[in-house]
């Protein structure tokens, strides 16, 4: 089942791309959306309080067809955003796509496919181009990111692609969506509580995304204290550890 959009047509996907001051590569990771070959997705766009004249950029393309945009009156953060993007979406699918990356060519079509064959997996995802930069902006490395979830313990190790991933937006309501307390490991926290109700499947294949990696120690403490926290959180869930007497 499909939903109705603008103009009478229809959308089966919605892409959800989080803003916040990407003035420079937010364009290119549009149009690396507007240009995939499946019939029926929106890309719905969220600026959250950018201070970098983001908004400007976006403005050009309000008035698109597929193109929904909204701006937050104040910052709420990656998961934040992520949530008000799921209230927003009137696909059946959710597909992550951030706003300094790019989505290459058959993503849509691909992921779709899969789920639409296989209504009981809740999210599939396939291999990602990594291009990763230092803190001066200088790129340093490429390489492949593919690992398949199925043969690894993801308690130990958050081995899914999230951008360009695609996700049923039933299940995402289902266990609330997105943790707005977890600053860069938000992704990991929802995959966590995912696989606990639904099967999540890696496909291989060609890259379907491009993630421009940019990593400083400073944001690598904050991921670690993050991963810590949500790891004792899905160890209460799963086995009871960690619970207060009575919870």
């Amino acid at each position: 089942m499909t939903t109705p959009v603008r103009g009478g047509r229809k959308v089966k996907i919605t892409v959800g791309m989080p803003v916040y001051n990407a003035r420079p590569s937010v364009a290119s990771a549009i149009e690396s959306v507007l240009a995939q070959d499946h019939p029926s997705f929106e890309l719905v766009i969220v600026d959250d309080a950018s201070t970098d004249g983001s908004g400007e950029v976006l403005r050009k393309y309000r008035g698109h067809p597929r193109v929904r945009i909204y701006a937050n009156a104040r910052r709420l953060g990656r998961g934040g955003t992520r949530n008000r993007i799921l209230r927003l979406a009137r696909g059946r699918y959710v597909t992550p796509c951030d706003a300094d990356d790019r989505m290459l060519k058959g993503n849509l079509r691909k992921l779709s496919a899969y789920l639409d064959r296989h209504p009981a997996v809740g999210a599939a995802y396939g291999d990602m181009r990594v291009h990763e930069f230092d803190g001066k902006g200088r790129l340093i490395r490429k390489h492949t990111l593919a690992r398949d979830c199925e043969k690894t313990w993801d308690l130990l190790e958050n081995v899914i692609n999230h951008a360009g991933s695609m996700i049923r937006l039933s299940f995402l309501r289902k266990i609330g969506g997105y943790d707005e307390n977890v600053r860069y490991a938000d992704d990991w926290s929802m995959w966590l509580k995912l696989s606990e109700v639904a099967p999540i499947k890696y496909l291989g294949g060609p890259p379907l995304y491009l993630w421009k990696r940019q990593m400083t120690r400073a944001k690598s403490r904050i991921v670690t204290h993050g991963v810590a926290r949500i790891r004792r959180e899905a160890i209460a869930r799963r086995y009871g550890f960690g619970r207060k007497a009575g919870a």
